[in-house]
């Protein structure tokens, strides 16, 4: 037997342990992505307001605009339905927060 000690284990090149450390950073940060919030319907009511003003074309296109709007914002739309956003944009020109700028509430 030899009296050197056993190198695979007192001793890691340092450019080895540094992949090493690299590539378990990599594994937790695309494991624990955080997930995009919901949005509430204060959300809702200012990305309605924001697309209002950004908005041309035929009513029936409006909910996609406003779903694109909650993306840019970092929302998750998946769960976000149509009726939702005609019944949110329904109350706030109801309330006369916002003219029916699409002519659709009667």
């Amino acid at each position: 037997m030899s009296s050197e000690p056993n190198k695979s284990i007192d001793y890691v090149p340092p450019d080895v342990l540094d992949d090493i450390l690299e590539a378990e950073r990599e594994i937790l940060t695309t494991h624990k992505r955080k997930k995009k919030p919901y949005p509430s319907n204060s959300d809702l009511v200012e990305a309605i307001i924001e697309a209002l003003s950004t908005f041309y074309g035929h009513p029936d296109n409006f909910p996609d605009h406003v779903i694109k709007v909650l993306r840019s914002k970092g929302f998750e739309t998946r769960h976000v339905t149509l009726k939702r956003i005609w019944r949110t944009y329904e109350m706030l020109v109801r309330k006369r927060v916002i003219k029916d700028k699409l002519g659709v509430v009667v």
